[in-house]
């Protein structure tokens, strides 16, 4: 079943942020997408909490209020969509040009005169500042719904469209992970004969929404060691948690020093890096 994070229009107000300069030199007619910033990239969600998205789109060559449409919901865009900057305008029926590759890597540039925002309709984004003279417009949106644990986790696709004059229209597709937390429960490093014996439990959010957390098995642990607070973290052994979630490794010719636990994570589930812990006697 697909869903969709509904729109919902900004306050009126003056606002002044700084628009990316570096694009493709193009007629300022020209209908362009040239950048779609998510905030957060790709947000985390805890048993209880959710996570406010903004997403902002630059783009030029752009007729009325209501020209620029997004549309977020899970899953991965597909394999024919077009995911590279800038995306340049097409006729009805035809597939939108991209521009060369990504283009250059975008700096911010001067901060321009404000304008004075537009309370547009619902389902609209704002348009909340120009750049004179070269036509760049940032559209920002504010999805009324909070991202939370009730989402699917995983890869989701943002489908931003463009319409100019005459009926030209350019579509464009960004992706982002939404990702449940991890945490760990129990770390242990204790003095075990010449070496140091490390255990603990790596849970995660409860994927069937019963509990807060649940064990999350299967997944593989590094054991980081490092013998000061100064030195640098090193490495030193891994480990795979059983079906509860339980870790445990022995970890030879160390006897001292500082220990963490770090999971990289996956597509659905948030790395973490546990806190340092002494050994034990």
């Amino acid at each position: 079943m697909t869903m969709r994070v509904l729109l919902a229009s900004l306050a009126a107000g003056a606002v002044t942020l700084p628009v990316p300069v570096g694009a493709p030199a193009a007629a300022v007619e020209d209908l362009t997408i040239r950048s779609v910033t998510l905030r957060p990239a790709n947000p985390v969600v805890g048993p209880a909490d959710s996570v406010r998205m903004v997403i902002e789109v630059v783009a030029r060559g752009v007729a009325g209020p209501g020209g620029v449409r997004i549309k977020v919901e899970p899953g991965a865009p597909p394999a024919s969509a077009n995911t590279s900057f800038p995306v340049t305008s097409s006729r009805p029926g035809e597939p939108a040009r991209p521009g060369p590759g990504r283009g250059p890597a975008l700096a911010p540039g001067p901060v321009p005169a404000p304008i004075v925002s537009a309370r547009l309709a619902p389902g609209t984004a704002e348009r909340i500042v120009s750049r004179p003279g070269e036509g760049w417009e940032t559209w920002r949106f504010a999805p009324e719904k909070s991202l939370s644990r009730w989402y699917p986790a995983g890869p989701w696709t943002v489908s931003v469209t463009a319409k100019g004059a005459n009926g030209a229209e350019a579509t464009g597709h960004t992706r982002f992970l939404l990702k449940r937390l991890t945490r760990f429960g129990g770390v242990e490093a204790v003095r075990e004969g010449s070496g140091v014996r490390v255990t603990g439990v790596l849970n995660r959010v409860d994927p069937q929404g019963d509990l807060d957390y649940a064990p999350f098995p299967g997944q593989p642990v590094e054991i980081l060691h490092r013998p000061g607070e100064k030195a640098d973290w090193t490495k030193v052994a891994g480990a795979t948690t059983d079906s509860q979630g339980r870790f445990a490794r022995t970890v030879g010719d160390r006897t001292g020093g500082e220990w963490r636990i770090r999971f990289q994570g996956t597509n659905h589930y948030a790395p973490r890096l546990g806190i340092v812990h002494q050994v034990s006697r």
